[in-house]
C-alpha cells in the first residue's frame, strides 16, 4: 500500500513514467514502437523496467536480483541484451527517484489528484466446455501506478492472493494493464471473481465470472432438425387439407 505521506493531492506523481523511444518500423502500413519503460513510486513495486514492444511487454528487469526475464521463454537467448548495463540501469534509478521527489515537492497542493477509473473484466481463455479444464483470465486495465493485490474466489472462498510486482504492460495513455490467470475445471453450479485492491485506493473492484450454460452443437443440430421435420409434416397436412376442401368445392359446384 501507498504510505499516508503519498495520500496527497499529488500522489499522481508518485509514479514517475520514462519513455524512450527506440525504434518505429513500417511494415505492411503499420507502424511498431520498441521502448524502454522506467518508474518508480513509494509503493510496492517501488521500481520497475520494461521493455516493450507496441503494447505487449518482452523483457523485465528484476531490481533485487539484477536480472532480466523474457515474457516468453523464445526470448531467453536475448536477455542479456535486453537493457543497457546494472550501472546505466542504476543511474537512471536514482535521477528517476530524484526527479520525482522534487517534483513532487514542488507540485504540492497544487496539481490535483488524479486516480484513473480501474476496469476488471474476467473471462475463459479456451470456449467453454463444462468438466473440461480451461483458465480464467482476468485482465485489468487502467491501472497507475501499478500495485496490485489480486484476489482469486470460488463461491466467496479465497483461492489464491497475489502482489502483482512485474506482470503488466505499459500503454500508449500512460497507465498499466496487468492480467492474472487462474486454471480451473468449471461446473455449473459454480461462481468465481477476481478482486482488486489497487495501490493508493481503498476501493475493492470485483469482476465475476459463472458459467453461461452453452448449448452443445450436436444438441442445437438435433433441435434444428427437428423442428424443421415437424414443420415439413404440419404443412404437408395443411396442403392435404386444403387439396381436400378444394375438391369438395368443386363438387359442390
Amino acid at each position: 500500500m501507498i504510505p499516508p505521506d503519498c495520500g496527497q493531492p499529488i500522489r499522481i506523481l508518485c509514479a514517475l513514467l520514462l519513455v524512450f523511444p527506440l525504434l518505429a518500423v513500417q511494415a505492411q502500413q503499420d507502424t511498431h514502437l520498441l521502448s524502454q519503460v522506467l518508474f518508480c513510486q513509494p509503493s510496492e513495486p517501488s521500481s520497475g523496467l520494461l521493455k516493450m514492444f507496441d503494447e505487449d511487454q518482452m523483457f523485465h528487469y528484476n531490481f533485487e536480483e539484477h536480472s532480466t526475464s523474457a515474457w516468453l521463454s523464445d526470448f531467453n537467448q536475448w536477455s542479456g541484451q535486453a537493457f543497457p548495463s546494472a550501472e546505466n540501469i542504476s543511474s537512471d534509478l536514482v535521477f528517476c527517484k530524484t526527479f520525482r521527489e522534487n517534483l513532487t515537492t514542488a507540485l504540492e497542493d497544487i496539481m490535483p489528484e488524479a486516480r484513473g477509473g480501474t476496469h476488471v473484466a474476467v473471462f475463459t481463455a479456451h470456449p467453454l466446455h463444462i468438466g473440461v479444464s480451461n483458465t480464467l483470465i482476468c485482465a485489468i486495465s487502467d491501472v497507475y501506478p501499478p500495485a496490485l493485490t489480486i484476489t482469486w474466489r470460488k463461491d466467496g472462498k479465497v483461492l489464491s492472493r497475489e502482489l502483482n510486482s512485474y506482470r503488466y504492460f505499459s500503454l500508449n495513455d500512460l497507465s498499466f494493464q496487468a492480467f492474472s490467470y487462474l486454471n480451473i475445471t468449471p461446473n455449473y453450479d459454480e461462481t468465481y471473481s477476481c478482486d482488486v485492491q489497487v495501490g493508493g485506493d481503498h476501493r475493492t473492484i470485483v469482476s465475476y465470472w459463472v458459467p453461461d450454460f452453452p448449448v452443445p452443437s450436436d444438441v442445437l443440430e438435433n433441435a434444428l432438425c427437428g423442428l424443421g421435420f415437424a414443420l415439413g409434416v404440419v404443412f404437408l397436412l395443411v396442403g392435404f387439407m386444403f387439396l381436400c376442401l378444394s375438391k369438395k368445392l368443386h363438387q359442390l359446384e
